[in-house]
């Protein structure tokens, strides 16, 4: 996963951008008498260096993260589904090979690897390490990816299953210089959060395009993905001889559409996909 990818979308600084920026730091610099510049080229530097610290990191450790944000390195998440089941012996193998056969026959998913994915939290006494199972999709035309994150638990003869539909875009450099240029605005707003390493700065350039093809391709892969992890559930849970009402219960609730007056309403999936991509649009362009 290349993180500057842009595939077809051209990447770069707009002139909008470059001129609104000019204008609003040269008139604050007369009206300060030059201490203004002095504030921007610090509070510039601090931005642009723990955004590079950021990205840097991601590239570099997309296996570890620090007490948050496990899967930063491979987006949003845009679906999270559990399901959970009584079972008195584990069958998360046959469950997880029935998954990955449905999931290559359906989609362009070619394969589920293993993961390993360490929460290097300084407050552990000792790193932990959780194995997930990965599976990546075709990027779309607007360099948009999208990860599929399975994984399973026990607790006692409870069993829960777990997938999640992860939506990633490439780093946006007019975010980037938007994000750098406006930092004596922002930076007391975001700094606490950072150090708490409850958030990071590569979240806020990485923007999954907004266009309408694009909102349409993202759809149907995470559509289309839940949709074949569901069906390989059912499957693989009911040869188990466990019960699968309640499962096809959920999977009718998630993936519903209702069309009425002309109106489209997606179900929780879909819909909380697409408010994840205009709050994800809306925060690289501000």
């Amino acid at each position: 996963m290349d993180l500057l990818d842009s595939k077809n979308i051209n990447n770069r600084i707009k002139k909008r951008t470059v001129a609104v920026a000019i204008v609003v730091h040269l008139y604050l610099t007369l009206f300060t008498l030059g201490f203004w510049l002095i504030f921007l080229t610090v509070c510039g530097l601090v931005t642009s260096t723990l955004l590079r610290n950021d990205i840097d990191e991601a590239v570099s450790s997309a296996n570890s993260f620090n007490n948050a944000l496990p899967f930063k390195y491979f987006g949003q998440v845009f679906t999270h589904i559990q399901h959970i089941f009584h079972h008195p012996i584990k069958i998360e193998e046959d469950i997880f090979s029935t998954v990955e056969t449905e999931i290559k026959s359906k989609t362009p998913i070619t394969s589920l690897d293993p993961i390993v994915i360490t929460d290097k939290n300084k407050d552990l006494l000792a790193s932990e390490e959780r194995t997930f199972l990965k599976g990546e999709g075709t990027s779309t035309i607007r360099g948009t990816t999208i990860t599929l994150i399975l994984s399973q638990s026990s607790f006692g003869a409870m069993r829960s299953f777990e997938w999640r539909v992860i939506v990633g875009g490439y780093v946006d450099n007019d975010a980037k210089f938007k994000l750098i240029a406006y930092s004596p605005f922002t930076l007391l707003f975001w700094i606490v959060p950072y150090l708490k390493r409850e958030t990071n700065l590569l979240s806020r350039v990485r923007t999954i395009y907004s266009s309408a093809y694009n909102d349409i391709d993202i759809s149907t892969q995470v559509r289309s993905i839940s949709e074949a992890v569901f069906d390989a559930m059912v499957v693989a849970i009911e040869k188990n001889g466990i019960d699968t009402s309640d499962l096809k219960a959920q999977k009718l609730q998630s993936m519903n559409i209702n069309i009425s007056g002309g109106k489209v309403n997606m179900g929780n999936i879909v819909q909380g996909a697409m408010n994840k991509i205009g709050a994800a649009v809306k925060g690289a362009k501000a």
